[in-house]
């Protein structure tokens, strides 16, 4: 039913203010890129938003140096180089792989106390080092928690020292009332002021009114003396975390609650005991990148992508055999699902024949196959290195993505060092023909034709965009419009409302010109169906200049 607003002016006078005619159509987003890879650092299948190569190498670390391509060498961050260097502002990155965590055991005289894990999985956090050194100041429990049952109640630390810090909370099970004792190591329990506690073993003491019972809670919070407490130093880089502990209960709490580097596991039996002090600082040791993930992980990943407003994807360093399959159905079901993406993704090799051979096992709108691979400068080995056209695809990802969507990649230009191959005109008509978007050496590195692999009307790159585009405003449009009257004044407000959005395209020249009707028979209108039927004409881009000279 549509939103009303009554006001009543004089007995028998109302106005009624209809809310549909300031629908608009917003937020309809064009350039966000997709892209899964490999890393040494960060979680595992969940999708990070990124903004800057920076926020990468934060997130994902920093990529190992280029070997050869069958060397597993980490995806993922080198890809998002040429996806940011290109001109890419929003990123969803997904990390996959079965990475496993770097770590490291602490312990005492009898074993074992405390596990601390990397907080994401990669062998990043081998640069991790742990101190324990002895406490230089009294360690303060914040809240040492226990609820009581038919036995007699569990002690505290010992070694506890008078503080006015020292106090315990007693929440009545029965009542749900909650009383707070000061807590002293000395003297006699004061009813509703004061228990005490052993500092030989920890043992509680109350006044007998307020002697917890079976289904009561207690909270306690005490200072315990430095000589048998420990200091907890965690360094990474330049960031150093440091934590006073009295034990293993209190470090995963404190450590495993505030770090930003580990997670604490206590060992078995460990829970009351404290690490010995270390000599030198112990490093974290083991862990796994997840480098040699293969194609289900991948898909995997990739699926994490589904419900993200993403138009552009990619798998990162997957040539051509390895991410067509994939990739070809995550857009297709993306299309049915009304998310509308395009799929980026390089040839095996340089090989003129084998790009070609590349071209003919697949056609379609939403893939386009880039060729060859690029030259770039590697930061982790400081030189230059050669990549395969799977890269060639980030850094075209990264080009479309800054582009609007009316604005064809054709003749734009690559922040590469280099192409792996200069082909020749004969090549590059071949590759053309085949519905390749090579890349040539040309003032820069260009693309020379912005095209997909589809041989019909969703050959430009710029029409498959545009389609998308009025698809996705249209959709928006729509949906406010979903559960209001069907009648002839509703439907006006949708026509109207998506006819701004349409006459906007043609403003902005992604459409030359539109038709659009909305409208409903008594049937239709009976199920609860309006039709709205458009009519588009995208804009086309020069992809070649012909010149006829007549010489008279």
């Amino acid at each position: 039913m549509a939103e009303t607003i009554t006001e009543m002016i004089i007995p028998g006078t109302y106005i009624e203010v209809r809310s549909e005619g300031l629908i608009g159509v917003a937020g309809v987003a064009t350039g966000n890129v997709g892209v899964v890879g490999t890393a040494a650092k960060g979680p595992v299948d969940d999708v990070v938003i990124l903004s800057s190569f920076a926020d990468t190498r934060e997130v994902f670390g920093n990529y190992d140096g280029w070997v050869d391509g069958n060397s597993d060498e980490l995806t993922l961050v080198r890809a998002l180089q040429h996806v940011f260097g290109n001109g890419a502002s929003t990123v969803y990155a997904v990390r996959t792989g079965a990475a496993e965590a770097a770590s490291l055991t602490l312990n005492d005289d009898a074993g074992p106390v405390v596990k601390f894990t990397g907080k994401t999985p990669g062998t990043w956090a081998r640069e991790i080092t742990v101190a324990v050194k002895a406490a230089t100041e009294n360690g303060f429990v914040e809240e040492r928690r226990q609820d009581v049952g038919g036995g007699a109640l569990q002690p505290l630390h010992a070694h506890i020292v008078a503080s006015p810090r020292n106090a315990i909370r007693i929440t009545r099970g029965a009542s749900g009332k909650t009383a707070r004792l000061a807590l002293a190591i000395t003297g006699t329990p004061q009813k509703g002021r004061r228990a005490i506690v052993s500092p030989a073993d920890g043992v509680l003491t109350f006044h007998a009114d307020d002697t917890p019972v079976s289904g009561d809670k207690l909270a306690a919070a005490y200072v315990v003396d430095k000589a048998f407490c420990r200091e907890i130093e965690v360094k990474y880089r330049n960031v150093t975390e440091e934590y006073t502990a009295i034990d293993a209960t209190d470090i995963e709490r404190d450590v495993g609650r505030a770090s930003a580097l580990v997670g604490v596991t206590i060992q078995a039996g460990g829970d009351a005991r404290v690490p010995n002090v270390t000599t030198d600082p112990l490093v974290l040791d083991g862990g796994d990148d997840g480098a040699t993930a293969d194609g289900t992980a991948y898909a995997d990943s990739l699926a994490k992508l589904d419900p993200e407003p993403v138009n552009i994807v990619l798998l990162a360093g997957r040539g051509f055999s390895d991410a067509v399959d994939t990739l070809k159905g995550h857009v297709d079901a993306a299309e049915s699902a009304g998310r509308d993406r395009i799929a980026v993704l390089g040839a095996d090799e340089d090989s003129v024949d084998k790009v070609a051979a590349n071209a003919d096992a697949v056609a379609g709108g939403r893939l386009i196959l880039a060729a060859p691979g690029v030259k770039v400068l590697d930061q982790a080995l400081g030189k230059q290195v050669s990549l395969p056209p799977a890269y060639a695809a980030a850094a075209v990802a990264g080009l479309i993505a800054s582009l609007a969507v009316q604005v064809s990649p054709t003749n734009k230009t690559l922040a590469v060092s280099g192409l792996t191959t200069d082909y020749n005109d004969g090549e590059l008509k071949k590759l053309l023909g085949a519905r390749v978007m090579v890349l040539e050496k040309k003032s820069g590195f260009r693309v020379v034709k912005g095209i997909t692999t589809d041989d019909g009307a969703f050959r430009q790159v710029s029409v498959r965009r545009i389609v998308d585009f009025a698809k996705a405003g249209t959709r928006i449009g729509s949906l406010p419009y979903i559960g209001r009257l069907n009648n002839a004044r509703v439907r006006g407000a949708l026509k109207a409302t998506l006819n701004g959005f349409l006459a906007d395209m043609v403003l902005n020249e992604a459409l030359t010109d539109f038709t659009l009707d909305v409208s409903a028979t008594r049937e239709q209108e009976v199920v609860g169906v309006a039709v709205v039927t458009m009519f588009l004409k995208p804009t086309f881009s020069i992809d070649y200049i012909k010149v006829i000279m007549n010489l008279a």
